[in-house]
C-alpha cells in the first residue's frame, strides 16, 4: 500500500511529529519538496500537453535540456501556439491537484530581437534543474524515436 500526504507549510512542531512517525519501524519514507519535479510528475505533464508540445518536450529532454529554434521549426514545423500549452498543462494541473503549484514551469524561451532563438530547461546546475526527472520520465518515449 502507498499512502501520499501532501503538507503545505508545515510548522516545525508538526515536521517534527510527521518525522517521528516516519521513523516507526518498517515505515518507508520519501520526500519530495513542492517545488522539484519528479519523474511521476514529468510524465503526467507529458501525457497532458498536446501532440505538438509533447514533440517539443522531447527534443528538449534530447538535446540535454535544451534546443534551438531552428532545429524545433525543421522541416516548416511551426512553433505558433505550441508553447502556451506548457504553462497551461502546468496550471491546470496545479489547480486539479495532479501536482503542487510550486512547480517551476519545465521549459522556457529565448527570445532575441522579438526572435525565438531557442528552449530550454532553467536551473541548470541546481536541484531545481527539472532534465534529470523529464529524462527518466520519459525514457521509454526517448528510446523509441
Amino acid at each position: 500500500m502507498k499512502i501520499t500526504t501532501t503538507v503545505e507549510n508545515p510548522t516545525p512542531d508538526a515536521l517534527e511529529q510527521l518525522l517521528a512517525l516516519a521513523a516507526t519501524p518498517a515505515a518507508v519514507v520519501a520526500v519530495v519538496p513542492d517545488d522539484r519535479w519528479t519523474p511521476e510528475r514529468a510524465r503526467a505533464y507529458y501525457d497532458r500537453l498536446p501532440p505538438r508540445a509533447q514533440q517539443i518536450l522531447l527534443q528538449v529532454v534530447e538535446g540535454d535540456g535544451e534546443c534551438p529554434a531552428d532545429q524545433l521549426r525543421a522541416e516548416g514545423r511551426s512553433l505558433r501556439g505550441s508553447t502556451g500549452a506548457f504553462r497551461r498543462v502546468l496550471s491546470e494541473g496545479a489547480r486539479t491537484g495532479v501536482w503542487p503549484e510550486a512547480l517551476l514551469m519545465p521549459l522556457t524561451s529565448h527570445i532575441v530581437g522579438g526572435q525565438l532563438r531557442k528552449v530550454e530547461m532553467p536551473g541548470y546546475g541546481t536541484e531545481r534543474y527539472a532534465h534529470p526527472a523529464f529524462e527518466e520520465g520519459l525514457h521509454d518515449l526517448l528510446f523509441r524515436r
